[in-house]
């Protein structure tokens, strides 16, 4: 185990390992017809945080990103119950090389419908993209520019795509 977790280590120290999920079309489509949607940034790790890697600074870019680009973000004030939201999950892993591993995951969450159970709905995820990378200590506050920026662009190119103005 332990030469995998070092294979796995120098493999991703020579270079970010993107793993993006395939979308297929149902995907895309079913971001059709969303008026706006909220945002949901998971806390961050205590190592991350001590380090400099917020969830305020991560919840910012997306914010911004989103914005810039015409999509309505829905406050708590303004999202009801049933409105969807991005999710996205940075998790970090210290290593004691003083480098940190870690997946960046976005999710779009809606209520979705159980064909086994008539009138049933239940949160689904309905679009998703993550990415794996290792960062070096010092600089683990460019995980938002290097995978969550690059993910949050293609849920929005999506969006705009299902959604053109």
């Amino acid at each position: 185990m332990r030469y995998v977790l070092q294979l796995v280590i120098v493999v991703l120290v020579w270079g970010n390992i993107g793993v993006v999920d395939a979308l297929d079309s149902g995907s895309r489509e079913s971001l059709r017809g969303m008026f706006g949607l909220g945002v949901t940034i998971e806390e961050v790790s205590p190592d991350a945080s001590a380090d400099g890697l917020s969830q305020e600074a991560i919840r910012s870019s997306v914010e911004q990103t989103l914005r810039s680009k015409g999509i309505r973000l829905l406050t708590e004030r303004t999202r009801s119950g049933s409105a969807p939201y991005l999710y996205v999950n940075v998790n970090t892993l210290k290593e004691e090389l003083g480098l940190y591993a870690y997946t960046v995951t976005v999710d779009l969450k809606q209520l979705v419908g159980l064909p086994s159970m008539k009138n049933k709905k239940t949160w689904g995820t309905t679009w998703s993209a993550s990415v794996l990378g290792m960062v070096r200590q010092e600089s683990v506050n460019q995980i938002i520019p290097d995978a969550v920026e690059p993910l949050i662009k293609d849920f929005v190119d999506d969006f705009l795509a299902a959604n053109p103005r």
